[in-house]
């Protein structure tokens, strides 16, 4: 599988009805997290506790070879992301904060930003 492949199931999984910039964002934020961390973008994304996407299945669900319009927007953003594009500014964590009150990002490296409905934050363990 290739990194296009990884980054576009996940941003479909995790962010399939964001804005395009919020889903670059995502994928921006697995890209800065592996480059943090020294991983590839798939060991970001299979890391115990890091993706309910990926520990529910929801991450082979994705119809990858498919025309669908939310896995073509997964798609181009993956691929704007992996090209360098980077709205969320080096951020490397991310969470849906109307879902759930992303109790652990709250206590990270300030300043956190909003793009659509994730709010990305930078861990204080990569500065």
């Amino acid at each position: 599988m290739t990194d296009l492949e990884i980054l576009s199931r996940i941003i479909w999984a995790e962010a399939e009805s964001e804005i395009l910039n919020g889903k670059v964002g995502v994928g921006a934020s697995i890209i800065n997290q592996a480059r943090a961390e020294n991983k590839t973008i798939l060991q970001v994304i299979q890391a115990p506790g890091q993706f309910e996407a990926y520990a529910n299945n929801r991450f082979w669900q994705a119809p990858y070879n498919s025309q669908q319009p939310m896995m073509v927007a997964a798609k181009q953003a993956a691929s704007r992301a992996l090209q360098g594009e980077d709205p969320v500014y080096r951020k490397t964590h991310f969470c849906a904060y109307r879902k759930n009150p992303c109790r652990w990002h709250y206590t990270q490296t300030p300043p956190s930003q909003i793009l659509g409905n994730h709010l990305f934050i930078r861990s204080k363990a990569y500065d």
